[in-house]
């Protein structure tokens, strides 16, 4: 085990970096997902942070898991007792990274923000810093550098290059700086709860990546290709395809995502050959450094969105070249969302809501073993159409005599709205409001179950069922919004 406590001669030279190290305060307020229109109640955390310079100066740079939901937040730098109010002024959470801004100047005294480095090697020595549990002063342990490759960020799901390391990473230590020659080479977020001793930290070119997307004020996030493919590593496949014995790259596109950056230019059965001219291999890799492969997925995401990327493809036995506008991903069920308030409607009592990976948490810690399995089947292939931009869910009913009969209904996939596709939520609202002169409200579930309300009794008494429930709106305020 090569994790250890870094010795007194580590911590002095480190000195001059360790000025630079924060303690994050945050206290949040999370919403509450199985009641939309409220939140679950202040909660505080700790978190670690390192000063670095940006294109608008001096910045605390700390996970975006660390102040997700946040409703004040504090910074204290290692050596100080006193705490300063700290403001979030950028958040990426598909990167797990955050920006603060601190107003008082003299906190940045008598200290220089740390650099950022290259991606370090496999085998290099690192030291990570922050405040885990366990303690109220600083922490530094050391660490190998074991892996290099694309990771699932637990506060995104999405996969971005991220570096293994052996050093200890506890609850407390996200957010702070991972050392390297003075250098910043990782930021710690996440550690393997399946393994011993095995954490993670976000690489350099993501964190590069993150800074640079906000020199125009705004964070667009990380682009996705917006395709499912396949590995093509059965020769038989590829010679059914055109390809020959010497063509031994490429993968499958099995499905292309509505609205996503391959929209309209690539196509189910196309074999994804190269991504800026480099070659993906059979098996969906394609070469980082000498020697390292990672996913070719990497190569899409280490660009920006809006950027235009072209891509060789073999198509109908010939190879030709697509340029992608590079879009965010385009998911049918969305991932977990922060900082905003859930989206929800309410009609007749009828409370619903889109499929999210929010809404599957609330059935508990193992939520893919004990949500109803259409659902998580929908998150996990699920892919966007024209037909289907969101999934939506009458998630339960608000008991009144005028939806008296469905008051056990619960968790039902809403396909249509009196024998009209529902595209998503806001589509659904459109649909209940535009066709007035229909005499009932007549909902349709996946699974046949079929709701039929009074149109006028439900508009007649919904704002009495609001009261009953203590419900302030009908629908939540990115709804209220587009109305």
């Amino acid at each position: 085990m090569s994790t250890s406590i870094a010795p007194v001669s580590q911590r002095r030279q480190l000195g001059h970096q360790l000025r630079a190290v924060v303690k994050v305060l945050c206290v949040s307020d999370a919403p509450d997902y199985d009641q939309p229109w409220q939140s679950q109640g202040p909660i505080n955390s700790v978190g670690s942070g390192v000063i670095v310079e940006t294109s608008r100066g001096l910045r605390v740079l700390t996970n975006a898991h660390c102040v997700a939901n946040h409703e004040f937040v504090e910074v204290r730098r290692y050596g100080k007792a006193q705490k300063v109010v700290a403001s979030v002024e950028a958040i990426g959470h598909e990167c797990d990274l955050a920006l603060l801004e601190v107003d008082d100047e003299s906190f940045f005294t008598g200290m220089a923000p740390v650099a950022i480095g290259e991606l370090p090697r496999l085998g290099d020595r690192v030291s990570v810093c922050g405040y885990p549990i366990g303690g109220e002063r600083l922490s530094i342990t050391e660490g190998i550098v074991s892996r290099i490759d694309l990771v699932c960020y637990a506060q995104s799901n999405r996969e971005l290059l991220a570096v293994q390391i052996d050093a200890a990473i506890n609850a407390g230590n996200s957010g702070g700086p991972v050392l390297k020659d003075g250098l910043l080479v990782g930021v710690a977020f996440q550690a393997l709860d399946e393994g011993e001793q095995i954490g993670y930290m976000i690489a350099p070119p993501v964190v590069n990546h993150f800074l640079k997307d906000l020199e125009d004020g705004t964070a667009d996030g990380f682009p996705a290709l917006g395709v499912t493919a396949q590995q093509l590593e059965s020769r038989a496949h590829r010679r059914s395809l055109g390809l020959t014995d010497e063509q031994t790259d490429g993968v499958l596109v099995k499905r292309v995502a509505h609205g996503g950056s391959a929209h309209h230019m690539l196509e189910p059965g196309d074999v994804l050959l190269a991504i800026e001219g480099e070659p993906v291999a059979a098996d969906g890799t394609v070469e980082l450094r000498d020697g390292e492969l990672v996913h070719y997925r990497y190569f899409v995401s280490r660009r920006h969105v809006g950027d235009r990327l072209p891509v060789t493809v073999w198509r109908h036995r010939q190879e030709l070249t697509c340029m992608l506008e590079l879009r965010p991903p385009a998911y049918l069920v969305a991932e977990e969302r922060y900082d905003v308030r859930p989206s929800y409607y309410i009609v007749g009592g009828l409370l619903f809501v889109p499929l999210t990976r929010d809404f599957l948490k609330t059935w508990g810690e193992q939520w893919w073993q004990t949500a109803p399995r259409e659902m998580v089947t929908l998150y996990e292939t699920g892919i966007r159409t024209a037909d289907s931009l969101e999934p939506v869910v009458l998630q339960k009913v608000l008991a009144h005599r005028i939806n008296q009969g469905y008051h056990d209904l619960e968790s039902l996939l809403i396909e249509s709205y009196c024998g009209e596709p529902v595209r998503s939520l806001a589509h659904l609202v459109e649909l209940v409001e535009a066709r007035s002169d229909e005499p009932y409200l007549e909902f349709h579930a996946s699974d046949g179950t079929t709701v039929v309300i009074d149109r006028a009794e439900a508009m007649a008494r919904n704002k009495t069922i609001l009261r009953k429930y203590r419900v302030r709106h009908d629908r939540s305020e990115d709804l209220r919004a587009k109305s």
